[in-house]
């Protein structure tokens, strides 16, 4: 085959447009630090990352649901730390109030501390985190206890998606432990115990007050613990969960990062490489298109 000067010309600035190309796309990518900068240089790889970069935001999404969810137990269980310490103050009062030496002025005395102490519990139980009622079940617009300690929420739990396919749920019937022998027919609910309480001070009643009323308000004191319990049981599920999340997210940042970020090291060697290649060929092509026709009559 006969190789003309047009063949080595054609042939020369056809592998030099392929350095330039090269040396290009290097370029771009020190420049922007991704290893493509268009779909179209590696549609596939594209398309791993985007998925990737979607995984991530669906689980940031899922963390953020999580802390929230973790700041409402948080919050849950200072309410009910507060309540049960108000309970015992009530249940000191009622062993003061059973003591039949009292005098009318002490009882009364007595008797109005524990109607404060009730209307505190109400306050307390009607805590709101971030403008939601945390034990009006899904009535979180809706204050759960009046004045009165009684109860005006629902018995139905929140619901929330921490994971693809996995919900906790959120105890927040705040009936659950303000009631003993819920449905039964020895229901008895706390906001009754109290007003049986406040009578049986008025009335001096020492028997009722060291007897039954203390031993039921101690079931009661039983059960805000119990429901307490449950709590600290749903918040180290979600303590958990927080961190299988951000240990997922971390590997799929690492996995992201691996496809979609450039070796700055590497990339820079290549580049000076290429860069010499392309200065080599310059000085062969400057002999290949150096001739002319008056070399060709000498």
């Amino acid at each position: 085959m006969r190789i003309t000067n047009s063949t080595l010309t054609t042939n020369y600035l056809r592998n030099l447009n392929k350095n330039l190309a090269s040396m290009q796309k290097l370029q771009n990518q020190l420049s922007s630090s991704k290893v493509v900068t268009r779909p179209s240089e590696d549609p596939l790889l594209v398309s791993k990352i985007m998925d990737l970069r979607n995984t991530i935001s669906t689980n940031e999404q899922y963390n953020s649901t999580i802390t929230d969810t973790i700041g409402w137990v948080d919050t849950q269980d200072g309410a009910l730390q507060g309540a049960n310490s108000t309970v015992q103050r009530i249940r000191e009062l009622i062993i003061y109030g059973a003591n039949g030496t009292l005098s009318e002025d002490d009882r009364n005395a007595i008797t109005e501390e524990v109607k404060i102490k009730v209307g505190e519990l109400a306050d307390v139980l009607n805590t709101n985190f971030d403008g939601r009622y945390i034990f009006s079940g899904t009535k979180t617009t809706d204050k759960p206890f009046n004045a009165a300690l009684e109860y005006q929420g629902n018995d139905k739990n929140i619901k929330r998606e921490i994971s693809t396919g996995v919900e906790v749920e959120l105890a927040v019937d705040g009936e659950e432990f303000t009631t003993l022998n819920k449905g039964q027919p020895d229901e008895q609910k706390l906001s009754d115990l109290l007003k049986n309480i406040i009578t049986a001070l008025q009335d001096g009643d020492s028997d009722a007050l060291s007897g039954k009323l203390l031993g039921d308000l101690d079931k009661h004191i039983d059960n805000i613990l119990s429901f307490r319990s449950k709590i600290g049981a749903i918040s180290n599920r979600l303590e958990a969960a927080k961190e299988r999340n951000e240990a997922e997210n971390l590997n799929l940042k690492n996995l992201l990062s691996q496809r979609e970020d450039i070796d700055l090291a590497q990339k820079y060697t290549e580049a000076n490489t290429l860069n010499s290649v392309y200065l080599a060929s310059l000085s062969i092509g400057a002999k290949i298109l150096q001739p002319s026709l008056l070399d060709y009559l000498r």
